[in-house]
């Protein structure tokens, strides 16, 4: 998993998943209205249990959310390689440098 200590590569999808939700998705208001009913049931779920019960279900929202960050980094890294591929392949027939194989 991606953390501050992240170098090369990883830091840098760090650095731009950090950057698209603080400057696109909490601005979305698509984004937002889905966050509504999961914290509104979140929050009646935890009103109702003891507060041990209630820590259970923090500690489950936390690693949840864990599983779900993860799976945005590899989406995010696969494409941004596949723009990188793209890319070359943009620049390899702009520059009519010959037949791309795939």
């Amino acid at each position: 998993m991606l953390n501050s200590d992240s170098q090369g590569i990883q830091k840098f999808i760090l650095e731009r998943l950090v950057k698209i939700h603080d400057e696109l998705l909490i601005h979305d208001q698509e984004f937002r209205e889905l966050g509504e009913k999961p914290r509104e049931i979140l929050n009646q779920l935890s009103a109702k249990l003891p507060p041990e019960d209630s820590q259970l279900l923090d500690e489950y929202d936390s690693e949840r959310m864990a599983q779900m960050n993860r799976q945005d980094e590899l989406i995010y890294s696969e494409a941004l390689m596949d723009g990188i591929l793209f890319g070359y392949w943009v620049a390899l027939v702009g520059r009519g440098m010959g037949k791309i194989n795939i």
